[in-house]
């Protein structure tokens, strides 16, 4: 009996050991899974040591080329628009992101594949090419970027394909910004920050047609109004309400030097703010596109620090126009008769029906 118990023993402790060195080959086995089978390396080796020396930035895109120059005293520049101020953030981040990028893994190194991941060389292909070089025009680093790839990192990264110029071999990498091939996003667009609460009014002049002036008595209030507003006529809420708007988030998407147009037969506008601060524009229309270039002053009575702002926004804007994106041009090019345009009729209403008749059931409203 004694020797049957003890062989159960030595069975069971058999068992035993058997399945602790199971889960123990388990475990290692999903150790091992776990495990990266690549080594992240910097992608561009050494650019982290050099980039203080960046002196200058080539970008390279289906659109074009365009260069970034950082001047003594000056900051950074566009040679291509009359030395117009870059953007230092996107400056800042083109750099510094460059020299963080790392390798998450080697990808395809087909050269008939590169297009599928936008890494065909520009400008006739899709890629971006990025090209530093320091201020004897040696090349600091270069690269060819791609599609961006969403890493699911709680921490912000994002994965972007990358390869070298002269290399097919593609890898994705991890980056913390996104590159830009437009010109237009390494302008500097801090000309102009009224805020929505600041304005008062505006004053329209038109190239053709009578001025008017659009205004609201407080800041808290939401909409704007036709000041004296035709007899006959209901003003258009949704384009009164655009022109304020095109000068409270006042934006652009490129510049030019404003000695070069011709701003004598435009229209003329004048912003008000609550607090004594005047910015006046001077708006034309060359083919589809609206330029602006803008003034500012003060009222009198207003405080010291808005003329000091004044006096900033000239600094900023002295000697340049600037091109509107196509709804707030159209905004601030407004004349009377296009604000005194009804607005269009709800959805689901007949446009051709007789005075009278609403095209709805008997009894039924059109408003909720």
């Amino acid at each position: 009996m004694m020797d049957k118990r003890r062989r159960i023993l030595i069975g069971l402790g058999s068992a035993a050991l058997v399945s602790v060195l199971l889960a123990g080959f388990a475990l290692e086995q999903r150790a091992a899974e776990g495990l990266p089978h690549y080594t992240p390396t910097e992608v561009l080796p050494g650019f982290s040591a050099n980039v203080k020396n960046s002196a200058l930035i080539e970008i390279t895109s289906h659109g074009g080329t365009f260069t970034v120059v950082g001047e003594q005293g000056k900051g950074w520049v566009l040679p291509g628009k009359g030395n117009y101020p870059a953007n230092f953030d996107e400056v800042r981040h083109t750099l510094i992101g460059m020299a963080a990028l790392e390798t998450i893994a080697p990808k395809t190194s087909r050269a008939d594949w590169l297009h599928y991941l936008a890494l065909d060389a520009p400008p006739k292909g899709t890629g971006t090419q990025i090209t530093v070089k320091d201020s004897k025009g040696a090349v600091l680093a270069s690269l060819i970027m791609g599609n961006m790839e969403d890493l699911g990192d709680p921490n912000g990264t994002s994965g972007v394909f990358v390869r070298k110029p002269g290399d097919n071999q593609t890898w994705l990498a991890r980056t913390v910004f996104t590159p830009h091939g437009d010109a237009a996003s390494w302008l500097s667009t801090n000309v102009l920050n009224l805020g929505a609460t600041r304005l008062e009014e505006i004053a329209m002049t038109p190239a053709k047609g009578a001025p008017y002036t659009i205004h609201r008595a407080h800041p808290s209030d939401q909409a704007y109004t036709l000041a004296i507003p035709p007899k006959q006529g209901t003003p258009n809420a949704q384009m009164i309400n655009a022109i304020a708007y095109a000068v409270t988030s006042f934006s652009l998407t490129d510049v030019q030097p404003a000695s070069g147009m011709d701003f004598s037969k435009g229209s003329h506008a004048v912003a008000r703010g609550f607090d004594g601060l005047l910015v006046s524009f001077d708006v034309i229309q060359q083919g589809s596109d609206v330029w602006a270039k803008l003034t500012a002053s003060t009222a009198p009575g207003a405080a010291p620090m808005v003329a000091n702002e004044a006096a900033s926004i000239n600094a900023h804007s002295a000697g340049w126009a600037y091109k509107l994106p196509p709804e707030k041009g159209a905004a601030l090019t407004s004349d009377l008769p296009k604000l005194m345009t009804p607005p269009p009729a709800p959805q689901g209403l007949s446009q051709d029906l007789p005075p009278g008749m609403t095209g709805l059931p008997p009894g039924a409203s059109a408003t909720p």
